[in-house]
């Protein structure tokens, strides 16, 4: 069975680098790119067509909200898991109403996150 690709979108370098080495330890997941402005994430989605990806709803100069129904539209397909820091119902309500399949507080990101990219990705 293939790894399940991953692009991972955040505001945070620091972040990418701690998500992506928590990723790629795990035998199923496999960090495709990593992607710190907003401008850039639908054209690297597009290109490296992740089976999902994780997307921060306070990426600078776009809103991660606005940009999830143009990745749902850009990759049908692919899983989409809406990260903050910010996890309260409003926002989790917000992400998934625009598309997102899951949200994911990144405080409870630890035991929550593998199990939810499994979850999206449908294995």
């Amino acid at each position: 069975m293939r790894p399940i690709s991953v692009l991972i979108v955040d505001q945070n370098r620091a972040f990418l680098r701690v998500a992506a080495r928590l990723l790629d330890a795990s035998d199923d997941v496999v960090v495709v790119g990593t992607v710190c402005e907003g401008e850039d994430v639908l054209a690297r989605a597009e290109a490296l067509q992740p089976d999902v990806v994780l997307i921060d709803i306070a990426i600078p100069n776009l809103s991660g909200l606005k940009v999830i129904p143009s990745l749902r539209a850009a990759l049908p397909e692919a899983g989409i898991i809406a990260l903050t820091l910010l996890s309260t119902d409003g926002y989790r309500r917000e992400a998934l109403e625009a598309g997102a399949n899951d949200f994911i507080s990144k405080v409870a990101m630890g035991a929550d996150l593998l199990p939810a990219i499994r979850r999206v990705a449908g294995t």
